[in-house]
């Protein structure tokens, strides 16, 4: 006898006839995984209060369903982030020395920056260095070049179009940052304003 015939059955042989699988066989195959399927297992019910262990679980309605999340944002606990418009950043890019307490930060890649920035701005990349503004004073300046920004300093991200800034800001919060900004049209509104006032 071969495998085939000791995992689903006993192979019938007639004369002329295509051989065939007894049929009584898999229906009591059937019948057992029904039997199988249905029999009450104690399962626990998906809330997120404790409840007793129940003997069928599609006859206890489900109080709050698992797939309901509790949204967190790192802003919740801090101090919101000062939104900025190309107006206010042109006057802090125009004269530094008016706002020695904000320093606008690029988290563009250095290839991008090196396109074009705005003036006066660091590059700080996020992508390729999310954590730098955790690292020490020392291995910062080793790896910028320049001196790690102040916590008593207000740092203003921008990107290219404002998500990457975005998540930066949110990142330095988790650093110390509380004096945080973001410039939400970011690199795309500068350039556009620009060009508008060239033109």
């Amino acid at each position: 006898m071969n495998v085939f015939n000791k995992k689903i059955g006993k192979v019938k042989k007639n004369k002329g006839k295509a051989n065939m699988i007894r049929v009584g066989y898999l229906n009591r195959c059937a019948l057992r995984s029904a039997r199988v399927a249905f029999r009450n297992i104690p399962v626990r019910s998906i809330t997120y209060n404790r409840t007793p262990f129940v003997s069928n679980a599609c006859a206890w309605p489900i109080k709050k369903q698992a797939n309901q999340f509790r949204y967190y944002s790192v802003l919740s606990q801090s101090p919101e982030a000062k939104v900025y418009d190309y107006k206010s950043i042109k006057e802090i890019a125009s004269n530094p020395s008016a706002h020695p307490d904000k320093l606008i930060i690029d988290v563009r890649e250095p290839v991008e920056f090196e396109d074009g920035h705005i003036p006066n701005a660091i590059n700080i990349p996020f992508k390729s260095s999310p954590g730098a503004l955790d690292l020490s004073d020392e291995d910062f300046k080793e790896n910028f070049g320049f001196d790690k920004p102040s916590t008593d300093k207000e740092l203003i991200f921008y990107c290219l179009a404002g998500v990457r800034s975005t998540a930066a800001e949110e990142l330095a919060n988790t650093f110390g940052y509380k004096k945080r900004g973001n410039y939400v049209g970011s690199f795309e509104d500068w350039a556009s304003n620009e060009n508008k006032k060239s033109n």
